[in-house]
């Protein structure tokens, strides 16, 4: 093989894996802005009537009070933001509400999607 074919098949590669990299971070960021829309599309039409008694959700072992109450919210809403979090529990720092995210993440309550500014956790459940 020549020189020339050995630089037209490396270019070639390159190009290929640069177009599968760009790809990856388009699909990526789609599915990150379908599961905002949808989230913003539930939130509204999630309003349950007056009236209506809340039910008690058992508790999963292991998690504190504050962890329960985060899954719980996250349940009922389906997705939240980090910001919503804040306002959830005003009191807490941030840190530690990552903190927290991130036992449920391992417990497999929640997932994270997205990242910095663009990060929200999905109810998984059990």
């Amino acid at each position: 093989m020549s020189n020339s074919q050995k630089n037209g098949n490396g270019v070639l590669n390159t190009v290929l894996v640069l177009a599968g990299v760009v790809a990856g971070v388009f699909l990526i960021k789609k599915f990150v802005h379908q599961e905002t829309q949808e989230h913003a599309m539930g939130k509204e039409s999630d309003s349950k009537p007056k009236g209506e008694v809340k039910q008690s959700q058992p508790k999963v072992e292991g998690l504190n009070e504050r962890q329960q109450k985060i899954v719980e919210t996250v349940k009922e809403k389906g997705i939240i933001t980090p910001k919503e979090l804040q306002e959830l529990l005003p009191d807490v720092s941030t840190r530690t509400l990552r903190r927290d995210m991130d036992v449920l993440a391992k417990a497999r309550l929640v997932s994270q999607k997205g990242s910095t500014k663009s990060t929200f956790y999905k109810y998984m459940g059990r």
